[in-house]
């Protein structure tokens, strides 16, 4: 059952036509997240990880320079278009939503905007993640291997 904040999420890919499947039991990826990134008080520790970006934005610019900050990841090769990339939050929305790469710049401004909550962007194959937090910031890493 989708709660209000997974309703306008669904709601708004649709408007926009972007393909996404729902991830209805997140086990899986948050055993994997665990496994495959360190985390410290409760938050990843991006310190650890490879290739990481940080950016502090303010409040009224944080839909634009997140939106900035994975287009800079894509033009920097860091990540690509062609990722399949699955968007978990950590409270109030009950699913995960599996996009492809090229989608993030339409959703990431709507997420941020629109969902109060840490967003966490993760490849599927658990090597790179970026968190946009509710504090406003938003990183990147990449787990070596």
């Amino acid at each position: 059952m989708n709660n209000y904040y997974d309703n306008i999420l669904i709601k708004y890919v649709e408007e926009q036509k972007i393909n996404y499947t729902i991830i209805s039991n997140l086990s899986y990826y948050v055993e994997n997240l665990s496994k495959h990134f360190l985390f410290a008080g409760g938050r990843i520790d991006f310190s650890n990880l490879n290739n990481n970006k940080f950016v502090k934005s303010d409040q009224r610019n944080i839909s634009f320079d997140a939106a900035n900050f994975i287009k800079k990841l894509i033009e920097e090769k860091k990540c690509s278009k062609d990722d399949v990339i699955i968007y978990i939050g950590d409270s109030l929305t009950e699913n995960g939503y599996e996009f492809l790469g090229e989608d993030l710049l339409k959703i990431v401004p709507f997420l941020v905007n629109e969902i109060p909550q840490h967003h966490y962007l993760l490849s599927k194959d658990f090597k790179k993640i970026i968190c946009i937090s509710f504090e406003n910031e938003i990183e990147f890493g990449e787990v070596s291997r």
